[in-house]
């Protein structure tokens, strides 16, 4: 019987009298020492370090921001009887270290129960070392073949927003939740170059996986880091989230294993049909010195499905929930479309720079909707020095994106959507970007998927705009556009709408 099962059997009292001695033995050894000068931070109590943070707090973005204005710029956390957690607010700190440093800062939590029942360090998301720069460079280069910045996936775009929008039209101008049909349609589109073909929005399989996918990512979040020192098994049996979590990961595995042995069955070497069929012969070549493995395959294809998935749809949801609570510039953005396309012509990427007003918007929601507003968790990969504290290696490091794009310092009136914050005098968009602004974060981590991610955006908006007009259900109870449950992710609170075909 494996340790995980074993734990299921015990009861409670034992279990916690085990978790209890275990934890005061690892308080216990270990070393006294410590990094000549930490960071200053709130104090944390025996064993559990500041654990009482984290515990059922889904704002951790809002918590940080409070800690940085108390203690300043770094901030230094301990999690569990040895862990630490550094948290970075400010653009200038995060650029000093993820930039100048970034390769010091480049590594993932792999010691996270979750991720060790997971991916188990592989992949693009949570991997690092010399493998996850293979798989970095393989990634970017099959994606930029599969048409990421082109016209060939530009046409897979625009093929889903056909089916998307019909999908709207569908309900008939009753009242609707955007977020399972956005997510049906950025998912089809990562689909369509990972596996070579889409589903329908209500494909059983399909549906249960994305499912899967939002209960993973909105259980990511910082409430189980102090459970990170807590060896996996006791966390798992402590912990039915992380468990359903374990489970999810096992069913999309197999959707991909089951996807890849089809592809295997049916591989020409003369017809590359998609992003699996790439790294079979990659993997048959010998590429990349044997680092292109089967079970790497697994898990990249498991990391393109949930990040190319969750971002781009959270995303969209705040920049249609910021249009129906703000109509004015929904019109705008409309009129601007109308005068610059028209209503005969699909909007294109070509488009792009003939639009600046929509441009500012979706700027705009990128900075006020801060979805990724900590990213996701650095580690570093050796003892590092910034501004004269000292940080050990595997410290956890925290940038807090949210505050520098809530900073008054360097946005007028930022808690306010305003588009024309980017406009210039001539209403054309401004040649720079402001430093503090960094949705896809910056330096040796920066998101891989960001290219792809600005077309999915522009092409949505512009597209369902030149469309629909888009309404709140009840104008005298309007939906939250400031309020947010932050997993993985900082998503709006569920909210329907009203869509008027044009």
């Amino acid at each position: 019987m494996s340790l995980f099962a074993w734990i299921e059997f015990i009861d409670t009292s034992t279990l916690l009298l085990f978790l209890v001695v275990f934890l005061c033995g690892l308080w216990l050894l270990s070393p006294p020492g410590s990094p000549v000068n930490w960071p200053p931070g709130p104090k944390s109590w025996p064993l559990i370090g500041n654990a009482d943070l984290f515990w059922n707090n889904d704002q951790m973005h809002l918590t940080f921001t409070e800690l940085a204005k108390k203690y300043g710029q770094i901030v230094h956390l301990r999690i569990g009887p040895r862990g630490h957690m550094i948290l970075l607010t400010g653009q200038d700190v995060i650029r000093e270290a993820f930039v100048n440093k970034g390769e010091s800062y480049g590594n993932r939590p792999s010691f996270h129960p979750i991720v060790k029942y997971t991916s188990k360090g592989r992949g693009i998301v949570l991997g690092h070392g010399k493998n996850w720069k293979i798989l970095k460079r393989f990634t970017l280069r099959t994606l930029k073949d599969f048409g990421v910045g082109k016209s060939s996936l530009e046409e897979k775009i625009k093929e889903e927003l056909d089916f998307f929008a019909a999908e709207i039209h569908s309900k008939g101008g009753e009242p609707f939740d955007l977020k399972m049909l956005i997510e049906n349609a950025v998912s089809n589109i990562m689909c369509s170059m990972v596996f070579g073909e889409r589903y329908d929005y209500d494909d059983e399989e399909f549906t249960h996986l994305l499912h899967g996918v939002t209960f993973t990512l909105d259980n990511a979040g910082f409430k189980y880091a102090p459970m990170a020192w807590i060896p996996g098994a006791v966390a798992m049996a402590c912990s039915p989230t992380m468990r359903k979590v374990v489970d999810i990961d096992r069913d999309i595995k197999e959707f991909v294993r089951k996807k890849t042995a089809e592809h295997r069955e049916t591989f020409d070497e003369q017809n590359i049909r998609d992003f699996i069929d790439i790294y079979i012969k990659a993997e048959k070549d010998g590429e990349e010195n044997g680092a292109l493995t089967y079970e790497n395959l697994f898990q990249l294809i498991v990391d393109l499905f949930l990040a190319g998935t969750e971002t781009t749809s959270t995303a969209l949801l705040w920049a249609f929930l910021y249009m129906i609570c703000h109509p004015d510039i929904q019109t705008r953005c409309r009129e601007e479309i109308a005068e610059v396309i028209g209503q005969d012509r699909r909007p294109c990427m070509k488009d792009k720079g003939t639009l600046p007003y929509v441009e500012a918007a979706i700027l705009e929601m990128h900075r006020l909707a801060s979805i990724a507003a900590t990213a996701i968790s650095h580690v570093t990969s050796e003892p590092v020095t910034l501004r004269g504290y000292h940080l050990p290696k595997d410290a956890l490091v925290i940038p807090n994106l949210y505050e520098t794009h809530m900073d008054p310092a360097c946005w007028t009136d930022p808690f306010a959507f305003n588009p024309d914050r980017w406009l210039d005098e001539n209403n054309k968009l401004k040649k720079t970007t402001p430093a503090a602004f960094m949705p896809f974060s910056v330096g040796y981590r920066k998101c891989m998927g960001e290219t792809l991610a600005k077309m999915e955006m522009f092409l949505f908006v512009t597209t369902l705009l030149q469309r629909f007009d888009f309404r709140m259900v009840d104008v005298d109870n309007p939906p939250s556009y400031t309020d947010a449950v932050f997993g993985m992710t900082r998503c709006p609170l569920k909210y329907e709408m009203i869509a008027t075909r044009i």
